[in-house]
């Protein structure tokens, strides 16, 4: 490699690590947020950041794409079988990549024993458990690379009202919870996933509760103009906040070893310190 080359790589590793470094503060800042905001009664809550659990209970419902299970939120995940070659090309291995993935959602009322309130999920961060799997048989690499972009178009516009009108490449979809076991894979098969919050799942809601006149019971949880997180989660605050507690640490350490790679590779191009020979 060119003296060009080993600045620019060791520029690439500072500035990767950095990033992934400041992603740790951000998740760090959340993790705060959350731990840090009290839990309350929707009835006695206060304007501004609130954290608060209750039931889903809905006015408007709309349907999964693949199981059309009715909801108020869903996103929907498609992982091929694929085969990917090594850099030299001189191995390969076969491994499920995503493909493509979206979400839908719809205005719910939170609800506990002394009350509800609207939440508007509209740029809410989701943190849901997939509930459906569904496989699907491929046709091979080439026949499905014909299909999966147009499948992937459908499902982003896909009218969540109507998921009946999508057609899945013959719909022969084996949903793997009911026993829809898979003896042999091969390249160009599928998994369908489905994310999905119902009537009456207990939530986790943080977010930016305001007074509004033209809503029921005059008050909406939404994303809030000075504070922007908003958290929906059919996980307990415990279990969301030890969730970014592990990314966190991923990102400090990973984004750590990065910076450190890049500014040992300087030092050494800089005869600071000795290079490996």
């Amino acid at each position: 490699m060119t003296i060009t080359g080993d600045y620019l790589m060791a520029a690439v590793f500072t500035l990767i690590g950095g990033f992934v470094f400041f992603l740790g503060f951000y998740k760090w800042r959340k993790y705060r947020i959350i731990r840090d905001t009290p839990t309350s009664k929707i009835r006695s809550m206060a304007m501004g950041v609130v954290e608060i659990h209750g039931s889903v209970e809905a006015d408007q419902l709309i349907k999964t794409p693949f199981s059309k299970t009715e909801c108020v939120y869903y996103k929907w995940e498609i992982k091929e079988y694929r085969r990917s070659s090594s850099s030299s090309g001189k191995s390969s291995s076969n491994k499920w990549v995503g493909v493509g993935s979206g979400e839908q959602s719809v205005p719910f009322f939170a609800k506990d024993e002394t009350g509800r309130a609207l939440v508007e999920p509209d740029k809410a961060e989701f943190i849901v458990a997939y509930k459906k799997v569904f496989y699907q048989k491929g046709k091979g690499l080439i026949g499905s690379i014909k299909v999966l972009s147009k499948l992937v178009k459908a499902l982003k516009n896909l009218d969540p009202n109507d998921p009946t009108s999508l057609n899945i490449d013959g719909d022969d979809l084996v949903p793997m919870e009911s026993g829809g076991s898979v003896r042999t894979v091969r390249v160009g098969d599928r998994k369908y996933y489905e994310y999905f919050i119902e009537p009456d799942d207990n939530l986790f809601v943080l977010g930016t509760a305001a007074n509004d006149s033209s809503v029921p019971d005059n008050v909406v949880i939404k994303r809030g103009k000075n504070e922007k997180t908003f958290i929906i989660s059919d996980k307990s605050e415990r279990g969301v906040l030890k969730n970014l507690k592990k990314l966190m640490m991923v990102c400090f350490i990973g984004g750590g070893i990065f910076v450190a790679a890049g500014i040992v590779m300087l030092l050494q191009m800089l005869n600071i310190i000795p290079g490996v020979d």
